[in-house]
């Protein structure tokens, strides 16, 4: 069978997970024009699974700049970003020291054609696909469902990039300020941005592929979907979505995830269908390790000071309750 040819953007790439799914159809040559991502560490990862990173590799590469040109590549592409602190990595701490940190990330960032930060990204090159599967976190139930709201820095006004034209959003309504910070969900918009260059330069996508937790289409979020939808449409999209469980999936685990497709409506024949679902009788039990390794076990040790120091909790506050 031959494969058709396909060039993706990867947005909020991660380990490259949506690469990889694509791959496993056995439909596609896809080739991956741009990634972009911060967590360090994932970059690392996707690297290494799609694009031959090795420690071999890091050690032997001879094209690399100077440390510090290293370190300001990476800090340019604000890769590292700490949410938790809202402060970036330091990579300079490295430009001193003997080992091949900054070759790593660096080499890393290279190899998977890495752009870091959306929020930078002025413009992609062409793609027939770009999947945009922001980070689930404020969406999720299981987080603090802070949802896609920006707030200004200096006034602490929040509010919804989605009532502002794009052009008007990066300034606060109430005091004009630049100084924006986004949640990490509120990321998603940055895609817009994107999509409204790509129209003014004729390079837009054929097709978009977002991902994400089921609360998106929830009761508290379904209105920034629809209106997000509403957007897609206004820059030429026709888009389906559902959401799908993985256990429908020949997967067993019950997860259940939206997935939207959108389509260019100047190729969109509208009769995109989403898969059935359907049961392979796969089970979890099929798939654990009937046998162990010991390393993979806490040890005896552990367990009782684990089991020590629990009780000692639980009855400091059952006495502090009784006092009460």
């Amino acid at each position: 069978m031959t494969k058709i040819s396909l060039t993706m953007n990867e947005l909020f790439s991660g380990i490259g997970a949506q690469k990889r799914g694509i791959d496993l159809t056995g439909l596609f040559d896809c080739k991956v024009i741009s990634t972009s991502e911060i967590d360090k560490e994932a970059i690392i990862s996707y690297a290494s699974i799609h694009c031959g990173l090795t420690k071999e590799l890091i050690d032997t590469y001879d094209e690399y700049p100077t440390k510090e040109e290293m370190a300001k590549f990476l800090s340019d592409r604000n890769i590292g970003y700490d949410f938790k602190k809202n402060k970036p990595y330091n990579w300079n701490k490295h430009i001193r020291q003997k080992n091949k940190t900054l070759e790593k990330y660096y080499l890393a960032c290279i190899l998977s054609d890495n752009l870091g930060d959306i929020s930078r990204i002025k413009t992609l090159s062409y793609a027939d696909l770009w999947t945009y599967s922001a980070p689930c976190t404020d969406w999720s139930v299981a987080g603090k469902q802070k949802g896609g709201d920006w707030m200004c820095l200096k006034c602490n006004h929040k509010y919804n990039p989605m009532t502002l034209n794009v052009e008007d959003r990066y300034k606060c309504p109430v005091c004009t300020s630049e100084n924006i910070q986004s949640t990490r969900s509120g990321l998603l918009f940055e895609v817009e941005r994107l999509l409204v260059n790509a129209k003014e330069n004729s390079t837009l996508p054929k097709y978009l592929l977002l991902e994400n937790v089921k609360n998106l289409v929830g009761k508290s979020f379904k209105p920034c979907f629809e209106e997000w939808t509403e957007r897609l449409d206004k820059l030429g999209y026709n888009t389906y979505w559902q959401v799908i469980n993985g256990k429908e999936c020949g997967i067993p685990q019950n997860r259940e995830r939206v997935f939207a497709i959108s389509i260019r409506k100047d190729i969109d024949t509208e009769l995109f269908e989403f898969n059935k679902p359907f049961d392979n009788g796969l089970r979890l039990k099929d798939l654990l390790d009937e046998t162990v390794d010991e390393k993979y076990y806490i040890s005896e040790d552990k367990l009782d000071r684990f089991i020590t120091e629990f009780n000692s909790k639980n009855a400091l506050m059952y006495d502090s309750c009784q006092v009460k």
